[in-house]
């Protein structure tokens, strides 16, 4: 049983798409999407939030997301972290069975077109887009994280793959 399936990646990625088309594979998994917890913190620019907000924001995740696993919930899906905080994942979470499934995109001209196209985030920096996505490409490897070159694959596709990596656990 896996108790949470973290879905990262930089802005651009995929992982809203992928987040939602998982949820509904799964017979409706929860979701719970970071963002909206910040959201009230944070402002058109993403400038607004202080440390502490976002701080308390993601344990107020934590604590979330380990009562959905004290009521018998699974595959419970999260997504819109940034790299530090699944950075984090190993540790809060180290009782429980979780996979962190990080994508990745290859080419700098897709992820800026991505960025630049109309999303939901409205997250339109894509200096910081580009750097984040090398980053997450260069570091090694979490407990329990599986990367997913996200470039040019059919979002059905990546939920396929995610699907058969969550059978192995």
């Amino acid at each position: 049983m896996t108790h949470f399936i973290i879905i990262a990646g930089a802005p651009g990625s995929g992982k809203t798409t992928i987040s939602n088309l998982l949820k509904t594979r799964l017979n409706e998994s929860p979701l719970i999407d970071f963002g909206w917890i910040r959201q009230f913190h944070l402002d058109p620019e993403w400038k607004k939030a202080s440390k502490k907000e976002e701080q308390m924001s993601f344990e107020n995740l934590v604590f979330i997301l380990k009562n959905y696993a004290k009521y018998g919930y699974k595959n419970i899906i999260i997504n819109d972290l940034q790299d530090q905080r699944i950075q984090q994942i190993p540790k809060l979470f180290s009782k429980y069975n979780y996979t962190i499934i990080s994508l990745i995109v290859k080419d700098d001209t897709e992820l800026k077109s991505r960025i630049l196209s109309e999303r939901d985030s409205g997250f339109k920096n894509v200096k910081k887009a580009l750097t984040w996505n090398k980053e997450l490409i260069r570091r090694k490897n979490l407990k329990n994280e599986c990367k997913i070159d996200n470039t040019h694959t059919n979002p059905s596709k990546t939920v396929k793959i995610i699907l058969e990596i969550l059978k192995q656990k």
